[in-house]
């Protein structure tokens, strides 16, 4: 849990959507043309990870602590309540602690699993999906080819910060 809020707090600021992921989104990042998409430092692919793994991550995390601690911290009781409020359903709210677990044991499995196939498809990608990425993997870089290939728009603010891409 510690790391999620690490990750969030490092890379939060450049995994904010914004009009140009639609545009990447748009053309399928790539995968069907020769050109790749404008990107910033990370395309939309990455931020839907990013927020992926963000959201889902939370909800493992306190239904983990549901678990851990049933009787101090019970979930779904409250939420089954907001959406009978909410959506008009009727799921039950009068929860004794082991069928608090139940449910928490059953969601946390649910978005485990669900987070799972988002990192294993991460990796593929990562790895075998992609020329050029498993090496920046290994070492944390990348040719600036492939970066301006990938992330044209990020490497344009590089050099100008660094005095090498004209003016700012």
């Amino acid at each position: 849990m510690l790391g999620l809020v690490m990750t969030f707090v490092m890379w939060v600021a450049h995994n904010i959507p914004n009009k140009l992921d639609w545009q990447w989104l748009k053309a399928g990042g790539g995968i069907f043309t020769k050109s790749h998409p404008s990107a910033k430092k990370f395309n939309a692919g990455q931020k839907i990870i990013f927020w992926t793994v963000m959201v889902l991550g939370a909800s493992v995390s306190l239904s983990g602590l549901s678990l851990l601690f049933p009787f101090q911290m019970p979930m779904f009781a409250d939420t089954f309540g907001i959406m009978n409020s909410v959506l008009g359903t009727s799921f039950p709210t009068d929860l004794a602690p082991h069928e608090e677990m139940q449910y928490a044991n059953l969601w946390h499995s649910i978005v485990a699993f669900v987070m799972m196939l988002a990192i294993i498809a991460h990796i593929y990608i990562g790895s075998v999906g992609m020329e050029g990425a498993f090496d920046a993997m290994g070492n944390g870089q990348v040719d600036v080819e492939w970066a301006r290939q990938h992330h044209d728009l990020w490497v344009a603010e590089v050099e100008a910060k660094q005095g090498k891409g004209g003016s700012s």
